[in-house]
């Protein structure tokens, strides 16, 4: 013992220092299991940022399978080349020839109109024979009598005549309403090809190349998402095993509390009237050592902590960013704006197509009946040339018969011969007007077979109502696929930036570090007041020379407390060590299954 100190005054400044242990111990007590709750609050928000993160991850891969439209790519891409045939050149050069055709058939309707007024100078010299041939039989009395039924005959007949004509005139005025609606259908035809194909260059292939940039696009980002996921669960796991530091802290400071409650009470056993000085000595050579090797653990604990909260604000401060960067990766894809997509734009784009090809369509559908229509009449105008052609032919067997009485009569009916004679004439006359209609007809009939054979691709329309039904398939999966991703892009864009937001809170609100290390600085502080009391009493204690020790140092339960122990009095190359094997004491045995590991559920 120090020869200035005496036996009362070591006693008396043992017993102080048993009470100074006391608090101490009772401060250390309470500096972490204070904060107890903390720790578990910050474990439950770890366990709901991982849950967060696996549902972001999730839904982003969700939204980018189906923004990339692969198969829609493909199904667009082969209907573009159906959508082109139907609207390509080949197709609007035979529509440009159907045009010709009509424009042919125009001029042969004029032309039978121009023909067909010959009709009624025939039928008028007709009447005017028919008249004479009346008069002339008057003349003769009863020579003349069947004649008169002739004139009656051959007027009748010339009526029919006037009868056909007539039809035959109202239907070239409904040939000519047929064909000219034709023309008009044609035309709109052909412009509707043109803008069709234009809207399918225009629409469809600009749609299908941003489709295929846009999964190209998306396996990009799938890729880099996966990479933010894994860079999420390192980030997550590297907090978890910060978390675990509050075990280790927590222990060390359960051990060091335990030993410097043994200490005081040792201090209050021992320290009684009986004690001499070497005992006294030797007590305060041992609470050095033992108050010395508690202030290293102490500080061992503290530094520990320190780093493990350093380390877990920075994992939840790049999770936050990388929870922003997913957010901000998925507005790229879904091009920045939730109402303009290239899925939205697509829809639209197949829309207009659709629209477009319906009514080509339809217009071939009324082009081909208008074409059924100049065929039905052009055949009921071939009839009544056909009942002309009978009148004609009984005209001229009338005037035969006609000329064979007038020569019976004698010279008497010399006039009624000669009218006989013109009638047959006449009669000739009209079969070669009608030869002619019916070889107009003829040539309006052919002409009007090719335009039906043009004219039935437009009626069966099925192949373009089957591609409109294509179209209605994919505009209904677009739909579909567009409303998805806008709902997950909403969820998305929300959750990337709520969950960003708590865990930069998160991390701000980790100050407990700063209070528990103060609290642990104020124990350390009391225990080397302490220690300077215990070394005025015995001056060479606090060296770890105590036997006792060992007894303390084969009670430790972690490495990173021996390791402490023995660096504490010296053993440079434990302490050398510290870190690894404390770091290895600390580690997770394994990753769990789960992307963002479950030791989130430690806590």
């Amino acid at each position: 013992m120090a020869d200035t100190i005496q036996l009362a005054d070591a006693k008396g400044m043992l017993r102080q220092c048993r009470v100074s242990l006391d608090r101490a111990g009772h401060g250390l007590s309470s500096a972490v299991k204070a904060r107890e709750q903390d720790f578990l609050d910050l474990g439950e928000a770890l366990y709901g940022l991982q849950g967060s993160c696996e549902s972001i991850a999730q839904n982003a891969q969700e939204l980018v399978s189906c923004s990339s439209a692969q198969d829609m790519h493909d199904r667009l891409r082969a209907l573009s080349a159906e959508l082109e045939s139907l609207t390509n050149e080949a197709a609007r050069a035979a529509g440009r020839q159907s045009l010709d055709e009509i424009d042919a058939v125009v001029v042969i309707v004029d032309e039978l109109s121009a023909i067909l007024s010959e009709f009624s100078k025939i039928v008028k010299h007709l009447s005017m024979l028919g008249i004479a041939t009346r008069i002339e039989s008057a003349r003769l009395g009863a020579d003349g009598r069947g004649f008169t039924t002739l004139a009656d005959d051959v007027e009748k007949l010339a009526n029919q005549i006037v009868s056909h004509c007539a039809g035959i005139a109202g239907r070239i005025e409904t040939l000519r309403g047929h064909v000219g609606s034709a023309r008009q259908r044609n035309m709109t035809i052909l412009g509707t090809q043109e803008q069709c194909h234009e809207v399918i260059v225009r629409e469809l292939g600009a749609n299908i190349k941003a489709l295929a940039e846009m999964a190209s696009c998306s396996v990009d980002i799938s890729q880099e998402l996966t990479r933010s996921a894994g860079d999420i669960a390192a980030d997550l796991g590297q907090a978890v095993r910060s978390m675990q530091f509050h075990d280790i802290v927590r222990q060390q400071v359960e051990h060091a509390e335990q030993a410097i409650g043994e200490t005081a009470a040792m201090l209050a056993a021992e320290v009684d009237t009986t004690a001499d000085s070497s005992t006294l000595e030797e007590l305060a050579a041992f609470t050095a050592d033992v108050l010395t090797l508690q202030s290293s653990q102490i500080q061992s604990a503290d530094n520990h902590f320190i780093r493990a909260a350093d380390t877990l604000r920075g994992s939840l401060e790049s999770i936050a960013g990388r929870i922003r960067a997913m957010g901000d990766s998925i507005t790229g894809l879904a091009g920045g704006e939730i109402d303009d997509t290239p899925l939205s734009r697509l829809e639209a784009g197949v829309a207009t197509v659709k629209t477009e090809l319906g009514d080509f369509a339809a217009e071939g559908e009324a082009l081909g009946n208008n074409m059924d229509a100049v065929a039905e009449t052009v055949s009921g105008m071939s009839g009544a040339i056909e009942a002309i052609e009978e009148v004609g032919a009984e005209i001229e067997l009338i005037a035969i018969n006609a000329s064979i009485k007038a020569a019976h009569t004698g010279t008497a009916g010399a006039a009624l011969g000669v009218l006989a004679l013109a009638i047959q004439r006449l009669s000739a006359d009209a079969r070669r007007q009608t030869d002619a209609v019916a070889r107009i007809l003829g040539n309006i009939a052919s002409a009007s077979k090719g335009l039906q054979e043009n004219a039935s691709r437009y009626n069966d329309q099925s192949e373009a109502w089957r591609v409109v039904g294509e179209l209605d398939a994919v505009l209904a999966e677009t739909t579909r696929s567009a409303a998805r991703c806008q709902e997950l892009f909403t969820v998305l864009r929300n959750s990337s930036r709520d969950w960003g937001g708590r865990a930069d809170e998160l991390s701000r609100r980790i100050v407990f570090d700063r209070e528990i290390g103060r609290s642990l600085s104020e124990v350390r502080r009391a225990l080397d007041g302490q220690i300077a009391v215990a070394r005025k009493i015995a001056p060479g204690g606090g060296k770890g020379r105590s036997a006792r020790l060992r007894q303390l140092y084969d009670r430790y339960t972690m490495e990173a407390e021996r390791d402490v122990h023995e660096a504490a009095f010296g053993a440079s190359s434990k302490a050398k060590a510290l870190s690894g094997r404390a770091a290895v004491a600390a580690a997770p045995a394994h990753e769990a299954a789960s992307d963002f590991g479950d030791n989130v559920e430690l806590f």
